[in-house]
């Protein structure tokens, strides 16, 4: 099979879909790789590092787009790609169809008859989705790091000094959802000596916060008990991704609750978007905006400020799948592995996830196996 990886074209994301370690281990397995120049610069992965394992460079993306039959890259399609994508043609990435709505790039696929893998859909039988797990580790930690950078007075802040300091009050961070990403930000919180508190929906989650982060507080989720917390923290993290379940868009923390934070206070919203509804997406260019005496940063992929761990820990999770299916051919590795089934976004030009269809509000059929024969 050719492998083809573009360079990202997202204002600035930095990571790369393919490694040099995992191009060595798909063209020792008789497949032909191809990546853009400089792809990988970012990254730390250079030219020559591609080339030494066997790897072919394009010139340009559009080299990429026509020689390949499977495309690897890490962030969703651009407008300037819609044209490239050709039929028949599998594309991987987080398209976050299911979750934003993105009708021209669902339609795009859907015209040029390409067959759309959402990594944020690969989900293993018991509901978790391994793709997720390492870019949410990283920017749980991120997050906090950031809030240390964004309460100082250059960048906005309130000039006040994320760390526990001797003698004065300690700063106040609530972090919203427990999963790896908010597990993560408390980490970093508890280790900087800061009063944390956890807000989590699952008892299951609680227990194992509770023991896993014994400094930090870990309550029950209440809209009237989160609005409170709030109101006295000076650092807010939202770590909840909006649901791609119909009719869950309701906003957590609502507008009335923001107005009563305290002025000049933090709100990082990993998520960009949807949970709190003074949050819009912003990017790592332009991170910052102010919204109702809040400054608000809500960057959806703060794991490009550190390219190199985040493309080593994404490829360590995506570098099988690619590989799997390079040997399988798609319907072969997705009969054999359900997870990859799930990720089957668009095929012949038809929306075959129930989710996609419903939130980008456009036909949809049910995915069969025949339709990649």
């Amino acid at each position: 099979m050719i492998i083809g990886t573009p360079k990202e074209v997202k204002e600035n994301e930095t990571r790369v879909a393919m490694t040099p370690n995992w191009a060595k281990r798909l063209v020792g397995a008789g497949h032909e790789v191809w990546l853009q120049k400089s792809a990988g610069e970012n990254s730390g992965f250079a030219d020559e590092a591609y080339t030494a394992v066997g790897v072919n460079l394009a010139d340009s993306a559009e080299e990429i787009y026509e020689k390949a039959e499977f495309i690897t890259k890490v962030k969703e399609l651009q407008p300037q790609e819609y044209k490239l994508i050709r039929e028949d043609q599998m594309i991987m990435t987080w398209f976050h169809l299911a979750e934003d709505y993105d009708k021209p790039m669902a339609q795009a696929l859907v015209d040029q008859k390409s067959i759309g893998l959402s990594m944020e859909l690969i989900v293993l039988d018991d509901g978790s989705r391994p793709t997720m797990k390492p870019m949410s580790d990283i920017a749980g930690s991120l997050a906090m790091l950031e809030s240390v950078k964004y309460c100082q007075t250059m960048n906005g802040g309130t000039g006040l000094l994320l760390r526990k300091v001797y003698g004065l009050p300690t700063p106040r961070i609530v972090v919203l959802g427990g999963g790896h990403a908010g597990f993560n930000a408390a980490q970093v919180a508890v280790g900087l000596g800061l009063q944390t508190t956890i807000v989590e929906a699952s008892w299951d989650r609680i227990d194992y916060l509770k023991a896993a982060l014994p400094e930090a507080d870990v309550v029950l989720f209440e809209e009237n008990v989160l609005e409170k917390i709030l109101i006295d923290c000076d650092v807010f993290i939202n770590c909840i991704y909006p649901s791609p379940e119909p009719g869950t868009r309701e906003p957590l923390v609502k507008r009335s609750t923001v107005k009563k934070m305290k002025k000049c206070s933090l709100i990082m919203d990993i998520a960009g978007a949807e949970i709190v509804e003074t949050s819009h997406y912003t990017t790592l260019g332009d991170p910052t905006f102010t919204e109702e005496g809040i400054l608000h940063y809500c960057v959806p992929n703060m794991p490009s400020l550190c390219p190199r761990t985040a493309t080593e820990a994404l490829l360590m999770i995506t570098g099988p799948y690619i590989l799997n299916i390079a040997n399988k051919g798609l319907k072969k590795a997705a009969e054999d592995d359900p997870a990859i089934r799930r990720c089957i976004s668009t095929v012949n030009g038809q929306i075959v996830h129930p989710e996609i269809g419903i939130n980008q509000e456009m036909p949809y059929t049910e995915f069969d196996f025949s339709m990649l024969d």
